[in-house]
């Protein structure tokens, strides 16, 4: 809703002195001690073994003309991203598919020229790439009109001879399933083809399992496009020390949900890579775990209907994995604009054994498990002198509505913030439990990277009148809330809502 401010006619209200009833609404927070997340800052006390950054999903599209980028399009947050990646020394560039949003050879060779840009012609960062389904869609209309010749259109998509263009573009050898060594860690990709089924990847590394000793503390690496489902993870069963990476949702990695473990299996984690698209949509809410936003959540009817969220904050999103002898980092990066998503999240590496069928590190689940992740996580907190405010406002559509402000949740920078529960209480109402309204919005600036979030970090609800409990005085409190659904205190004001609105 759009709406139009008037006065401040709310004052703020100490954490001692607001309504005890509106903090009891919220229910008992999670309390948990954070074990494997960095705060911002954070560094290791030695060089990592092995760096590798991280795209999926950068859907180029190639304009009419056949050569050009499309002109909605940028090639400049790919660049951030091998920029930064250059910066930190990378020895390998992963990408997880749909480079090609069409399926054009000329959507792939637009990476390959990046790619050139950033590294150079020759040597670089070892490739380790695995097509997505969007790269075989040349058969579409627009590939198909843009090359109608029957002849020009086998030289220009991709799925008219996908080893040779790949081959011709890459440099090197298609395979439907492969094998690479990077400074003696090992990485196992499988490209989207009808043709490969992902038992053979589970294969190809079952069969090298012994010859590469991939079994231990020390972790190794499965890329593919889409997910891999049970059947291939429990083929794996035998290496807790696997790390799965895959795309293709564009779920934002500011949720940290977008860690798979339980239910793919709980064999060893997946991680969902967010997107580098073009567009900047990375959707919120991996649609499983402790924290769901309820239906009434303040997004538009499209996020609504597609999961998408809809702050009108762009996020181009990119990883870099940091790999020592007893951990492994993994940098949350937005780089359209720049920063950090949140902490960076540590796998620590360790021996492993069996209790009851179950894998255990020092006797616990693995630690990117969901009951680990939730004590990793901590509690998003207001800082001390954090205060709401609210305004009356007059809709667009000629309705009242109250606008509640809410400042930015960073007082513990070990836990950014990825919602707030809000709870508004008629204060002088008669009945022995007060009426209450529920509502629950995303933080904003969730997609952003820190330090670049819209507004200085305020998050924005508006409320109409009509919804509001009865009362002469009511107490809007509004407590944070991390993706894991983990919650800090709380923080109330007071507001009168027989208070004058300006038009």
């Amino acid at each position: 809703m759009n709406a139009k401010a008037s006065g401040t006619v709310a004052s703020g209200l100490s954490r001692r002195s607001f309504l005890s009833g509106a903090l009891a609404s919220f229910g008992a927070g999670a309390v948990g001690v954070r074990i494997f997340a960095a705060p911002p800052g954070w560094k290791p006390p030695k060089k990592p073994n092995l760096v590798f950054g991280i795209l999926s999903d950068t859907h180029l599209m190639v304009e009419w003309d056949g050569k050009s980028l499309y002109r909605t399009m940028s090639f400049s947050y790919i660049r951030n991203a091998l920029k930064l990646f250059k910066g930190r020394g990378i020895d390998a560039l992963v990408h997880l598919g749909d480079a090609a949003h069409r399926g054009a050879v000329r959507e792939l060779e637009f990476h390959r020229e990046l790619f050139e840009e950033a590294f150079g012609k020759t040597g670089g960062p070892v490739k380790l790439f695995v097509a997505g389904n969007h790269e075989w869609f040349g058969e579409c209309d627009r590939i198909r009109k843009i090359w109608p010749d029957p002849e020009a259109w086998k030289e220009h998509a991709l799925c008219a001879d996908f080893p040779r263009h790949w081959e011709r573009v890459w440099g090197e050898k298609y395979e439907g399933v492969w094998h690479k060594e990077v400074k003696g860690y090992h990485f196992f990709g499988r490209h989207w083809d009808d043709k490969v089924d992902e038992m053979r990847q589970a294969d190809l590394i079952n069969g090298k399992a012994e010859e590469l000793s991939l079994a231990g503390r020390k972790p190794f690496f499965v890329l593919s496009h889409k997910r891999n489902h049970f059947k291939c993870n429990h083929s794996l069963r035998a290496f807790p020390n696997a790390v799965a990476f895959c795309g293709h949702w564009h779920q934002s990695n500011a949720d940290w949900k977008t860690i798979y473990y339980d239910s793919f299996g709980g064999f060893f984690p997946t991680i969902q890579c967010g997107a580098c698209r073009f567009d900047g949509q990375n959707t919120l809410g991996a649609g499983e775990g402790t924290f769901k936003v309820p239906a009434d959540v303040d997004v538009n009817a499209e996020g609504k209907e597609q999961g998408w969220h809809s702050n009108k904050v762009q996020s181009r999103q990119a990883m870099i994995v940091n790999v020592y002898d007893d951990m492994v980092v993994f940098e949350r990066h937005e780089v359209g604009e720049g920063g950090k998503l949140g902490p960076d999240w540590i796998m620590p590496l360790g021996e492993w054994e069996q209790v009851d069928g179950k894998w255990k590190m020092d006797g616990r689940s693995h630690p990117f498990s969901r009951d680990e992740l939730a004590k990793t996580v901590g509690e998003p907190e207001f800082g001390r002198s954090a205060k709401l405010k609210v305004e009356a406002v007059k809709l667009q559509d000629g309705g009242d509505a109250v606008r509640l402000s809410i400042p930015l949740a960073d007082g513990n920078p070990a836990s950014r913030v990825y919602a707030y529960d809000v709870v508004v209480v008629g204060a002088d109402a008669q009945e022995r439990v007060p009426p209450r309204l529920f509502k629950s919005v995303y933080f904003e600036g969730v997609n952003a990277g820190i330090g670049h979030e819209p507004h200085g970090g305020v998050t924005t609800l508006e409320i109409p009148k009509a919804e509001l409990p009865a009362g002469n005085v009511l107490i809007f409190a509004v407590r944070p809330l991390s993706s894991l659904g983990t919650k800090g205190k709380a923080i109330a004001a007071k507001y009168a809502p027989k208070a004058k609105v300006r038009s």
